[in-house]
């Protein structure tokens, strides 16, 4: 039961770091072909390979009934070993294509010290990132609680808080809550801003999928592909949201640039903050968008170039399509379980034991 579930795990950490190096190149060669504003193709294409990596494990088991048995990446391996293909000592071949089990062997053994200390760093991870999601719960309960009722819209409140610098958007017991500083009340122009930015978040669903993210958080916590992949999402949905609501007539981009930076600047005085189940109008200034730039500069930037931002991808076009099939090809490989026993397994066997003979001989 417990190798099991340690299998499981392992797993879906590498079908997300494998579906994270698929983004990577497929962003990469988008850039290059014209589509860089192609921003709503692109979440969507992070929710695929998300969606592909959470079910990758299943998928993989499902596939084994049908895909060839030599159909993983350590049958591929050992073929190109005996073929030539590396210059290495057949016991250290095994031992590199046997590290993900012989690990997981160690770790699944009580009383272990390699067992001791993983429970203990995951644990750790775990305990952290779940009291900080119990914090963030406790500070939005509180500041929802001692609010003030503005308008409501059907299931969506508007409220006013003396205890925020930056609006944002939740989901509470009631419906979603659009929450604005209570300063911003006297700049009308700004607070129709704000809230318009936050009520787009709210039909573009980015709040649930904030949530969402925010419940993996603890268990995915030291997976770099997941860090990486949530801060971009981060960065796409307000882009998302800056565009929908510029392209109205009604809103000016020096305006809502404006707005922008006042809303930045009132940040740093803050001293409550939500950095879980919550969108913020404006990100904190360490989120980057870019090498060495900020989400806020990033955004104005675009806010200032949207007119050249007229190409799109459409979801039955290869640049969607291709990628996907990537990722998935590539998870089934990384997962597939070898097969017991083959030819070429039995041969990388007989090879072991005869070096193993040899080193017995040579001592002798």
């Amino acid at each position: 039961m417990i190798n099991g579930l340690v299998n499981f795990y392992i797993d879906l950490n590498i079908a997300l770091l494998a579906a994270f190096a698929v983004w990577v190149v497929t962003r990469f060669f988008l850039a290059r072909v014209g589509y860089r504003f192609s921003f709503t193709a692109e979440q969507y294409l992070i929710f695929a390979f998300m969606g592909i990596a959470l079910l990758g494990p299943l998928c993989a088991r499902f596939f084994a009934y049908v895909l060839p048995a030599n159909f993983n990446l350590t049958d591929w391996l050992v073929a190109w070993y005996l073929g030539g293909g590396l210059q290495m000592s057949a016991r250290d071949f095994q031992s590199v294509i046997g590290a993900k089990g012989a690990f997981v062997e160690q770790i699944s053994r009580p009383n272990n010290v390699i067992t001791l200390v993983f429970t203990v760093l995951m644990v750790s991870g775990f305990g952290f990132f779940l009291l900080r999601l119990c914090r963030s719960i406790f500070s939005l309960s509180n500041i929802l609680s001692n609010s003030y009722s503005i308008h409501r819209i059907g299931r969506v409140h508007i409220v006013a808080s003396d205890r925020i610098n930056v609006p944002f958007t939740t989901l509470g017991w009631r419906g979603f809550y659009v929450v604005v500083p209570i300063d911003m009340l006297s700049h009308a122009g700004q607070m129709r801003i704000a809230i318009a930015h936050e009520m787009q978040h709210i039909r573009h669903g980015d709040v649930a999928w904030e949530y969402m993210w925010s419940l993996l958080q603890p268990l995915l916590f030291w997976n770099p592909a997941f860090a990486l992949f949530r801060r971009r999402l981060g960065v796409l949905r307000e882009l998302i949201c800056d565009a929908a609501l510029l392209k109205r007539p009604s809103f000016s981009k020096r305006r809502y640039c404006e707005t922008l930076i006042s809303v930045a600047r009132s940040m740093s005085k803050a001293r409550h903050s939500a950095n879980a189940l919550a969108v913020p109008f404006v990100e904190p200034k360490r989120h980057l968008a870019r090498r060495g730039q900020s989400s806020l500069e990033y955004r104005i930037l675009y806010a200032l170039e949207l007119p050249s931002a007229h190409r799109s991808i459409k979801g039955g076009n290869w640049g969607i399509l291709l990628p996907l099939c990537l990722a998935l090809l590539l998870v089934l490989v990384l997962l597939q379980r070898p097969s017991e026993w083959s030819h070429d397994r039995i041969m990388l066997s007989t090879i072991v034991n005869l070096e193993h003979l040899q080193t017995l001989n040579g001592g002798n």
